[in-house]
């Protein structure tokens, strides 16, 4: 324990926030956004609430997947940062930019031609299917402005770079907020779109975010972009297998688990369009919530990935349990506050158009506790065993807490049984059980750690 505290010098907690605080404010920020379109488009009714909610969901199943491609970067280029070899963090950028551009053109071809197909698996009510295909036909060409920031987003925060990303996303930010206000309610003139016009300003700014992160990336990180010669080896076999073992199971268990959360919408859908209006309205606000935990996983999985990479094994072993722990401890002060202020938020959402307000707050307590739960498994998954290439534990985890333990409860308490939203909430929050238990065991067991980028192949040491 002695050593523990003694690797918690300055320089540990200077890294931490000079990377872990601008990614959460950039993830705060992004989901704020996401609370403020959802609260503008509540005011047309339930329906347009349930339509951009649903829209936004497919969404993320896209930014998951390409996420999961770009893991390979944070992974990767954190560890060949560490041993200062900036060839290997340009060539794994490049590798990662073709797998997620290939990945997202074939969704952005169903989105633009077969819209309607997708958004009636979710519910079947004909107001909510006009509106959601709409939604999803508009801001469905924007997943290639995404294929291409997300990886070199991860590429700039492998190198200490976390402040230019998030200073672009919150020019990008306030763009969309305010060509959606402009554009949802005709405001100054402009028209009123309604949820088309939800849809033209997110698929605006995100055109306007890629543009104004490379022209300043390309400025200020030139040396980062991969050259010709970068594009060739990451042809080659040998490198090509390098990114593959990390980067296919990654989008794998991405892939899988966004899945999974599609399924979740599809279920809650079964209970009525006031439920999936109730989780699309509340659902944002629970990601701004867990997003200020966000930059405890990023800088967890660079900062461990960097001291791996420079194969300071024992230091690794030593610190990964504060950000875990010290997530958490923040993540139980928030749920209490949210519990005291639980007649503010009722009073709030009996002003919402939401019609059952009562157990909209019921919901949102449940969320609110169970992000306790959530931040463990984020900054322990996501951040620890990431770090040190741990992917395929990292998927068993996740993939078996989601699919074997959490949607056939979910289906059960809320299809089969009929019982009340906020009770179905609290049900499957077994998953998140089950995953801190599996995820514990893991990190104590230093199996994680893995230098992926050591081509002498050393077997990391670190004592008990």
């Amino acid at each position: 324990m002695l050593t523990t505290y003694r690797s918690l010098d300055k320089q540990f907690w200077r890294k931490l926030i000079d990377i872990g605080l601008p990614v959460s404010m950039q993830g705060m920020l992004f989901s704020l956004l996401g609370v403020v379109d959802i609260f503008m488009v509540s005011q047309l009714g339930e329906s347009a609430t349930a339509a951009v909610g649903v829209g936004n969901r497919i969404f993320f199943f896209n930014l998951i997947m390409i996420v999961g491609a770009s893991g390979a970067v944070s992974v990767l280029a954190s560890q060949y940062f560490g041993a200062n070899n900036f060839d290997g963090i340009r060539r794994t950028l490049a590798q990662t930019w073709a797998v997620a551009v290939a990945f997202s053109v074939p969704f952005i071809l169903l989105y633009t031609f077969a819209p309607t197909a997708i958004v009636s698996i979710v519910a079947d009510d004909p107001e909510y299917v006009a509106l959601a295909t709409d939604y999803l036909m508009v801001t469905g060409v924007s997943l290639l402005a995404t294929a291409l920031v997300v990886p070199l987003e991860n590429a700039l925060r492998s190198v200490g770079e976390a402040k230019l990303p998030t200073t672009v996303s919150l020019v990008a930010i306030v763009v969309n907020a305010a060509l959606n206000a402009l554009l949802i309610f005709g405001l100054f003139g402009f028209p009123e779109l309604g949820v088309i016009g939800a849809a033209i300003g997110t698929t605006i700014s995100r055109a306007i975010h890629t543009v104004v992160l490379f022209y300043m990336a390309k400025r200020h990180y030139g040396h980062l972009f991969p050259q010709a010669h970068n594009w060739a080896e990451a042809r080659t076999a040998e490198h090509r297998k390098r990114y593959i073992n990390v980067a296919r199971p990654m989008i794998i268990h991405d892939t899988a688990w966004a899945g999974g959360i599609l399924v979740y919408n599809i279920i809650v859908g079964q209970l009525g369009v006031g439920a999936l209006a109730i989780i699309s309205l509340l659902a944002p606000i629970e990601s701004v919530l867990i997003s200020a935990f966000l930059g405890f996983a990023v800088a967890a999985s660079i900062i461990l990935g960097n001291e791996i990479g420079a194969k300071e094994y024992q230091r690794v072993s030593d610190t990964s349990w504060w950000y875990v722990l010290t997530a958490c401890a923040l993540a139980l002060v928030l749920a209490l506050i949210c519990l005291a202020a639980e007649p503010l938020i009722r009073e709030l959402l009996v002003r919402s158009p939401i019609q059952d307000a009562d157990s909209a707050v019921k919901v949102c307590l449940v969320m609110a506790f169970g992000m306790v739960l959530r931040v463990f498994n984020m900054v322990g998954i996501g951040g620890v065993l990431k770090s040190g290439g741990d992917i395929n534990y990292s998927i068993f985890i996740d993939l078996f807490g989601q699919w074997a333990i959490g949607i056939p409860l979910a289906y059960y308490t809320g299809v089969v049984l009929g019982w009340p939203l906020h009770i179905v909430m609290a049900i499957i929050l077994a998953e998140e059980v089950v995953k801190i238990l599996l995820t514990s065991h893991r990190i104590q067991s230093k199996k994680w750690i893995n230098n992926l980028v050591d081509d002498a192949n050393t077997q990391p040491q670190t004592s008990s």
